[in-house]
């Protein structure tokens, strides 16, 4: 699991480096998990070999800890009290079509790789 973090970490700090030197106009994060993506299709498509066992473990790791990291965001909105008490229905809105968005785009994506023969 050790090594899964150390590669994400890794990719992530990749990116960071090719978004400062490029001054590209996405977030460091964002390359680096194109990167990631990037090693992980010319691993499969080339070498024949799934995802590696330690990023498999980490992944996973960090995705079962992803709602305590969501935590802060929704403590903050609520917080904002009386700035924020005239644009409630804008916010639930835009929540609810970006989650149904999500969802559509998600499940498009998944039947469309699924069809798909290795």
């Amino acid at each position: 699991m050790l090594a899964g973090f150390l590669t994400l970490f890794a990719c992530q700090l990749a990116g960071e480096a090719l978004q400062r030197g490029l001054n590209l106009p996405l977030p460091g994060q964002v390359v680096g998990m194109f990167l990631l993506f990037a090693i992980l299709c010319v691993r499969g498509a080339y070498l024949d070999k799934a995802v590696p066992e330690g990023l498999a473990q980490g992944s996973q790791r960090l995705i079962d800890l992803l709602p305590l990291l969501l935590m802060a965001p929704a403590a903050g909105v609520f917080f904002l009290g009386d700035g924020f008490a005239d644009q409630w229905w804008a916010f639930i809105v835009a929540v609810t079509l970006g989650t149904w968005l999500t969802l559509i785009v998600s499940g498009l994506l998944l039947k469309y790789l699924a069809g798909r023969t290795p």
